[in-house]
């Protein structure tokens, strides 16, 4: 990963007074790609200013991230690769925090880093990758552990006592996607407290569906006009029934026509189920992620004795 740039002391001003910053923290191989896709189409209802910042080269030429958020008045934030450094420059903000059992991530990274992972925004991964496909899979895991330290000391050094942060488990979060994102909109303060009714409920539903066209028509045209003639209107919340919807359009079968557990190495999507790591880990890599994460691994509680 490349060097961390200049982190700023201050902290940057809110980028809007009517709608404080939320954000998703996430970590490689966490389920990241599948949850910016939900929280990007929130975002996308909600008619706010949405990034995704994935490394530091995203926001070093702005000083520091929270200068970015403030002059790009970024409103929704989907930090995947979180860096509690870099997050201390944010202004204040709700969001939540998934991790995964770093076992996990290790095997889904060492398949995604030989094979599927895209390396144009990502030099370092392409040399990385070359080196992979010439080891055998014990060796390349070995490897693997040393290519990804990175994103499990960006897991240990996390502060998970932040009373805006809602902290989530991957594995909690994808087994009950619909409970868990609902949870994290009441969280974030997304969701109607007082749903609407009637003829109020029926005008809802059309600014939510203006929105989706709005941005929809804007993939395709140059500059800042949409291809399709309607307004975009912010909105501080949303129906729970919206958030549902895009949860349940968004699920591991929906997505890859696979029920999980049944694998699929060519796709980012690969199986989908915890616990994967057994399937993989010998002794040797046993001994030696022992070494450098235990403490990791009881910090998050995946595991609760040393000696597992």
């Amino acid at each position: 990963m490349p060097s961390s740039p200049r982190v700023s002391s201050e902290v940057a001003s809110p980028p809007s007074d009517a709608f404080p910053l939320r954000v998703f923290f996430g970590h490689h191989k966490c389920a990241t790609g599948w949850t910016v896709g939900i929280f990007r189409e929130i975002a996308l209802h909600l008619g706010r200013t949405f990034r995704v910042i994935n490394r530091t080269r995203d926001f070093e030429d702005a000083g520091s991230l929270g200068e970015l958020v403030a002059g790009d008045r970024v409103e929704v934030l989907a930090y995947s690769n979180a860096d509690l450094d870099h997050a201390r420059s944010l202004p204040p903000y709700r969001g939540f925090h998934v991790v995964r059992d770093p076992r996990d991530v290790l095997v889904s990274a060492y398949f995604s880093h030989r094979k599927t992972h895209g390396t144009a925004a990502w030099p370092e991964l392409a040399a990385h990758r070359e080196r992979l496909r010439s080891l055998s899979k014990h060796d390349g895991l070995l490897a693997e552990m040393e290519f990804s330290a990175p994103f499990f000391e960006h897991m240990d050094r996390w502060d998970y006592e932040q009373d805006t942060v809602l902290e989530l488990r991957m594995e909690d979060v994808t087994a009950d996607p619909v409970p868990h994102f609902v949870r994290i909109a009441h969280f974030l303060g997304l969701v109607d407290t007082n749903p609407a009714e009637g003829v109020q409920a029926a005008a809802r539903r059309l600014v939510i569906q203006s929105n989706r066209w709005n941005h929809r028509g804007r993939r395709f045209m140059p500059g800042r006009l949409p291809m399709f003639p309607v307004p975009k209107t912010p909105l501080d919340t949303l129906p729970e029934e919206t958030i549902i919807d895009i949860v349940e359009k968004r699920t591991f079968e929906r997505l890859t026509g696979r029920k999980k557990g049944q694998e699929n190495r060519n796709t980012h999507l690969r199986k989908g189920v915890p616990g994967d790591w057994v399937n993989h880990f010998e002794p040797e890599h046993i001994r030696a992620f022992k070494d450098r994460y235990n403490d990791l691994l009881l910090k998050l509680g995946y595991v609760h004795t040393p000696d597992w």
